[in-house]
């Protein structure tokens, strides 16, 4: 059996890829996790979908996670289809109870190990969708956020500090300050981007500095 070593996880009820992480979330660092290649449509039905596996499986990887010194997830495996990584937590009845998505460093080394891994069939039953959400899980926070930073610029006159913003934001300024303001707005309206990410960031670093 092939095994993945020193990887941060974060195992919750549905599916967030590793930049919904909540500081306030349990993130465990597992010294050891078992880890199969299996192929896209595999991956995909776990993540999306509700899944039983077999009693043969459960026993294959039973007590082979282990999160430090004396402690161990009982039924606990990593899985990659050199593309995407997954890992996920099951119970005695060999239905997930969790998952987690890997930091982008863990998951760029396990895509690149994987290839030299043979691929497994593991065998499940799908039960039903997940509760699987498209939309990530801090989006309505921080638009929130910069939709209440943008307001009070505009509305106070901060108009050096939204210009600041908005030529961080699209990489250039224009003439109407109010065309910038219903420019961020509008994008708002949008999924966010790393763009957006890096605009709430800066305005954390910003209250930070106060």
């Amino acid at each position: 059996m092939n095994y993945y070593y020193d990887v941060l996880l974060n195992f919750q009820d549905s599916y967030y890829m590793f930049y919904e992480w909540d500081e306030l979330d349990n993130i465990e660092f597992v010294k050891k996790i078992p880890l199969f290649h299996v192929d896209s449509k595999t991956l995909n039905d776990m993540i999306s979908k509700k899944l039983k596996f077999e009693k043969s499986f459960l026993e294959q990887i039973e007590n082979k996670t282990k999160v430090k010194q004396n402690k161990y997830l009982k039924y606990a495996l990593l899985i990659s289809d050199d593309k995407n990584s997954l890992a996920i937590e099951l119970n005695d009845e060999g239905l997930i109870i969790s998952k987690s998505s890997l930091m982008l460093e863990d998951e760029l080394n396990i895509n690149e190990f994987i290839y030299s891994v043979n691929k497994t069939k593991i065998d499940y039953k799908v039960l039903e969708n997940d509760l699987f959400y498209k939309e990530i899980r801090q989006e309505t926070k921080i638009k929130k956020i910069l939709k209440l930073e943008i307001n009070d610029m505009y509305k106070n006159k901060k108009y050096s500090k939204l210009k600041y913003i908005y030529l961080e934001w699209f990489n250039e300024l224009l003439e109407s300050v109010d065309t910038m303001y219903k420019n961020m707005l509008n994008e708002l309206n949008k999924e966010l981007t790393e763009k957006e990410y890096h605009i709430y960031e800066i305005l954390k670093i910003s209250y930070n500095n106060v």
